[in-house]
């Protein structure tokens, strides 16, 4: 569903409205606010407080912005917005989530150059949107980015084009307690992970969780698993063929034959087609499962813990992957682009990283910015020299190819499709987006 929040600037005399007053600041009123919009919001409402015409040399105006983000990132950055209006009567926000909308609705918003004032990029900063977006370099909070997402979010020129206020670096999230119960050690290569899988199935658990209900999950198993058998083996690799287009597609066949194994061995959850990613957390840390394949948002439970993926080889190292997660870039062509350039120097501050980076369970984007990540923040301590390769799709494979990952993998572990089909059927979108994306 949908969200849309259409705030304005409360006026202090308002405070009983939406915020209950221009200086309320204590975690009761702003529960109680976020209980209130988020009814409103289910209900198609929109939360609105009085307008106050701004003063000589307040910020004033209305700023449209659009996002793909949901659950607990999306609560995160309505309250950074709501507080920049609290602090900026004169401005007005209106903020949205497309959810699974989104891609396409922005594919058709560039092709009419009709874009928000601000949108989030989710990985694309670079590849898809720096055409539409204005460099972003010059911007005060520049220097304070953390160095691992420079090179991520950079052009070949050095130019960034979004303002990440997260950073996206994961690895498989799994059940440190049950692990140890089983005798196991962190598995290290996708054999030593079938074999706690085997043997989390004798002893009664549920080795693998995977919530088939939403297609985006499947298609991040396969984004999760594809680096390590193509990318990751310094020695062994596919990465100038992937680049240049000359990939074999008959050599990705590695990958699903190890997602096929998971379903024929028993290992996965026997409601893994129709069950709902909301339950992935408390399966977790129920201890009925061992190992979820997924990054480690909002896992943040006791005896849950996040460790790098493993790999094909012996002779490779396991990795963390990484990316841009919540980021937002200013439109070239908008016609509030000033305006926005405050938003984001607002939204750079270390009190509103730390909330979107608490929030989403991913590191913070700014140097000395800390979000609170319960005991994922061990994990990322244990593996902080672990290598990070970027998430397979946005690096190698053409824009498109998300849906394609998504189709093949419903079809794959519904038993639709052979590997060697899935293999097809990803070659032939392969080629198709290269060259639309070439045109």
């Amino acid at each position: 569903m949908k969200k849309t929040w259409l705030w304005r600037a409360l006026a202090c005399a308002g405070a009983m409205t939406l915020l209950a007053g221009c200086g309320a600041k204590t975690g009761d009123t702003q529960e109680t606010a976020a209980q209130t919009q988020a009814g409103q919001a289910q209900t198609g409402q929109s939360v609105a407080g009085t307008t106050e015409e701004g003063g000589a040399g307040e910020l004033t105006g209305k700023l449209v912005i659009m996002t793909n983000a949901s659950g607990g990132t999306f609560e995160a950055m309505n309250e950074v917005f709501a507080r920049f209006m609290e602090e900026n009567p004169g401005v007005e926000i209106e903020y949205s989530s497309q959810g699974k909308d989104y891609e396409q609705l922005m594919k058709a918003k560039m092709a009419a150059n009709d874009l928000p004032d601000l949108f989030a990029t989710h990985g694309w900063s670079v590849n898809r949107y720096s055409e539409y977006l204005r460099p972003l370099n010059d911007q005060e909070w520049y220097g304070d980015l953390v160095e691992e997402i420079l090179p991520v979010m950079s052009d070949s020129e050095g130019q960034i084009y979004a303002l990440p206020m997260n950073v996206d670096k994961s690895g498989i999230v799994y059940n440190a307690d049950l692990l140890e119960k089983l005798g196991k050690e962190v598995p290290k290569t996708w054999d030593e992970f079938l074999d706690a899988c085997e043997e989390a199935k004798n002893q009664g658990y549920t080795p693998v969780y995977l919530a088939g209900k939403d297609p985006g999950k499947l298609a991040g198993v396969i984004n999760t698993v594809s680096p390590t058998y193509l990318i990751t083996d310094e020695a062994d690799n596919y990465r100038a063929e992937l680049k240049d287009g000359s990939f074999d597609w008959a050599n990705y066949a590695p990958v699903f034959q190890l997602i096929t194994k998971l379903r024929d061995s028993g290992y996965l959850n026997k409601d893994y087609q129709t069950a709902d990613p909301i339950t992935i957390p408390q399966k977790l840390a129920g201890g009925e499962v061992l190992f979820a394949l997924q990054n480690n948002a909002t896992m943040a439970d006791a005896g849950l813990a996040m460790m790098p993926v493993p790999t094909a080889s012996a002779e490779d190292e396991p990795v963390l992957l990484g990316g841009e997660r919540e980021a937002y870039g200013v439109w070239k062509d908008g016609p509030n682009q000033e305006l926005a350039l405050e938003l984001l120097r607002f939204m750079a501050e270390k009190e509103n990283i730390e909330k979107v980076s608490t929030a989403s369970g991913m590191p913070a984007s700014m140097k000395g910015a800390t979000g609170n990540l319960g005991v994922v923040n061990e994990s990322y301590e244990k593996y902080a020299d672990s290598r990070v390769f970027p998430k397979f799709d946005r690096e190698y494979l053409p824009n498109g190819m998300w849906s394609t990952m998504k189709t093949v993998g419903s079809a794959l572990i519904a038993g639709d499709v052979d590997v060697d089909k899935a293999c097809q059927m990803m070659g032939e979108d392969y080629i198709k987006f290269r060259e639309q994306n070439n045109e």
